[in-house]
């Protein structure tokens, strides 16, 4: 008994001994071991961190890119119909070419049939045919020769397209009239045959063959691919209203002084073939349009005493 308690007191001794010697290494361990520990949570929530921002950041570059495609594919998808749209545009408009073209063959086929066969057989005039010259007469019993004519020195000025014969005179009458308050704009000028198939057709449809030969030229008949014609209007004013206005007042004043006419007067469609046209005015010179006035006559079928009213 007394051996064990030696012993015991020995051991005790021993490690109160060992404690003192070691216990500021021991508390040098444990607060190592703390500032370990939370360095280790710091690196861990930094590494954590980190992690979640590389993640977002790739899922924002994932979403831009996605965003690029899809704008790279809109685009393309634009594109194609935007060409898919030019196609189509080109393709409508080599058809409608060539329905122009087949429409103005087919009407001058018709025409020369009913004429007897040949291009000049629907103008058997001797004088004033000359398609190229300012005197050339153009109504229901005098057509172009030939049927297709298109003037070769035509030039835009003013909003009209017309024979360089007829533009200065033209030009002279716009300037004159923009000084005097009486502004006026052209509606319509020169048209083709091919033009003047389409419009004839379209009154046809609208009102019928009979009715249409009373307000429409047939193709090759018209007044306007002589390129001596002008439509006027005033602002939004064309065709029947422009009877109503002071510039149509100037024009019946004046136009003669520049080579214009109005061709067509309501009370003479016996002789022009045509209901009156306060907007339609045709070019056949400064002496003759002067002449016309001073004499007071109303029709070129009276002034040059040709042949007028309807088809034959």
């Amino acid at each position: 008994m007394m051996v064990a308690k030696k012993k015991f007191h020995s051991a005790r001794l021993h490690v109160r001994q060992f404690l003192s010697k070691y216990r500021y290494s021991l508390a040098s361990i444990v607060l190592i071991l703390g500032v370990w520990g939370m360095a280790s949570a710091v690196a861990w929530n930094y590494f954590e961190q980190e992690q979640e921002l590389q993640e977002a950041t790739s899922q924002q570059q994932l979403h831009e890119l996605d965003q690029a495609i899809e704008r790279l594919e809109a685009e393309k998808q634009a594109q194609e119909k935007l060409e898919e749209e030019k196609r189509k545009a080109a393709a409508e408009a080599e058809a409608k070419k060539k329905a122009e073209e087949e429409a103005r063959r087919a009407a001058e086929a018709s025409q020369n049939t009913q004429a007897g066969g040949t291009s000049g057989s629907c103008n058997t005039a001797s004088s004033h045919t000359n398609p190229n010259a300012i005197d050339v007469m153009v109504n229901k019993k005098h057509c172009l020769k030939p049927l297709s004519f298109a003037p070769p020195d035509l030039v835009s000025t003013h909003g009209a397209t017309i024979s360089a014969k007829a533009a200065a005179d033209f030009n002279r009458m716009y300037a004159d009239a923009v000084a005097a308050g009486q502004a006026f704009t052209v509606s319509s000028s020169y048209r083709s045959y091919a033009t003047q198939v389409s419009t004839y057709n379209y009154w046809v449809s609208v009102n019928g063959k009979a009715a249409a030969d009373t307000v429409s030229a047939r193709p090759g008949f018209s007044e306007h691919q002589t390129g001596l014609a002008v439509d006027v209007g005033v602002g939004g004013c064309t065709l029947g209203c422009f009877g109503g206005t002071s510039q149509y007042q100037w024009f019946q004043a004046n136009a003669a002084k520049y080579g214009f006419i109005q061709r067509y007067y309501s009370g003479y469609e016996h002789i022009t073939g045509y209901a009156g046209e306060t907007w339609h005015y045709r070019y056949i010179g400064v002496a003759a349009a002067q002449d016309m006035q001073a004499k007071g006559i109303k029709t070129l079928e009276q002034y040059w005493g040709m042949e007028g009213g309807t088809y034959r």
